[in-house]
């Protein structure tokens, strides 16, 4: 019977600053859908390497990741009422 616990290898530090800087670079660039690919994949790496980050680490990594879908829930919000103001104007406008 194969063992149920998953051995993930070692967080690569570079790895996870450059893929933090490159969230930060697509949010910028209003590349949303791409983001949201990123933040999830360091949502994984917080989840499943929590054990293998320190504290700073840890704290920084989910801080990141809190920030954005926080962010991200407000940037959907925005998105609808943008979405129901152009119906609304173009109805009086008909």
């Amino acid at each position: 019977m194969a063992n149920a616990t998953q051995e993930y290898p070692k967080i690569d530090p570079k790895k996870t600053k450059q893929m933090i800087s490159t969230l930060g670079e697509l949010v910028e660039k209003h590349n949303f859908d791409e983001a949201w690919t990123i933040a999830g994949q360091l949502n994984s790496i917080l989840k499943e390497q929590a054990e293998n980050l320190n504290g700073a680490e840890y704290s920084a990594l989910e801080g990141v990741i809190k920030s954005y879908y926080s962010l991200n829930e407000q940037y959907k919000k925005f998105s609808q009422r943008t979405y129901a103001f152009a119906r609304k104007a173009n109805d009086v406008a008909s």
